[in-house]
């Protein structure tokens, strides 16, 4: 599980990237998203509180054991921030919309060239919205997507999410990313 809500997690990313228009390279790289210094704060560190998970992800990433290179080391703890349920068959075979790039979240390898699929998917619905409030609505949507049609849950992390606004600020990736993390909050 925890691999894979990696690969979730990191697929919501480049969803996040390509929908602001950025493109992902096949190395898997995210334009503007630094998920190594993300997910400290998803877990609790800085912006959560007290929570001892989220104090040693802080801790990890400050000491440079976390590498937004190297995200394989964060596969642990990202397992603990989402879980999932099962898919419908029907959202799951989705070929076009939120509805199939929810799908090809889901189903992603987290692969570089995987990740450069998915923003570029993303990035073709991007093109689609007249301005960054549909953008926004699109982004929310994804979330509300993989929430009710996968099962995807990112378990009382509310308080991190509005911790990320900070963090993030001023980055159009960035707004993108909270909106679709806020629609798969519990």
């Amino acid at each position: 599980m925890a691999s894979s809500a990696l690969s979730i997690l990191s697929g919501i990313g480049a969803a996040a990237a390509g929908l602001a228009g950025e493109k992902v390279p096949k190395s898997g790289v995210i334009p503007g998203l630094d998920l190594a210094a993300i997910i400290p704060l998803l877990l609790g560190g800085k912006a959560g509180g007290g929570n001892l998970l989220g104090t040693i992800a802080t801790v990890a990433s400050k000491s440079g054991v976390l590498k937004g290179s190297n995200l394989e080391s964060l596969a642990d703890l990202a397992g603990t921030l989402l879980s999932t349920g099962k898919a419908d068959k029907k959202s799951a075979s989705a070929k076009d919309g939120i509805g199939g790039l929810a799908a090809m979240i889901m189903g992603g390898s987290g692969t570089g060239a995987n990740l450069a699929s998915i923003a570029s998917m993303a990035m073709k619905l991007g093109k689609k919205a007249e301005d960054e409030k549909e953008l926004t609505g699109m982004a929310s949507e994804l979330g509300k997507t993989l929430s009710g049609s996968f099962g995807v849950s990112l378990g009382g992390s509310a308080k991190a999410v509005s911790g990320l606004s900070k963090t993030l600020e001023g980055d159009t990736k960035s707004v993108l990313f909270q909106s679709i993390l806020k629609g798969i909050v519990k």
